[in-house]
């Protein structure tokens, strides 16, 4: 299947890219994806703490499971006031 990624902010200049398009296996959680994600671009481990996820502009665990097509969007963590 495939799975569109989609990276913000900071993720992107780390990722040096704003979106790529990953083959996972059927059924992948988005932690695999995240995983096979990190492995494309080294410069985004150790940041993974602090991503907050959305599958289809829906807010997501990193445990749900994925469909072909679907879109994840990863953000960081952004503290202000």
């Amino acid at each position: 299947m495939e799975v569109t990624i989609r990276l913000f902010a900071s993720l992107r200049e780390l990722a040096g890219t704003g979106q790529c398009t990953l083959d996972m296996p059927e059924g992948a959680t988005l932690g695999q994806v995240i995983e096979r994600l990190v492995g494309r671009y080294p410069a985004l481990d150790g940041h993974q703490e602090s991503w907050h996820f959305a599958v289809n502009q829906d807010h997501a665990e990193i445990d749900v499971a994925l469909k072909d097509g679907d879109t994840v969007a990863i953000f960081p963590y952004v503290a202000g006031g």
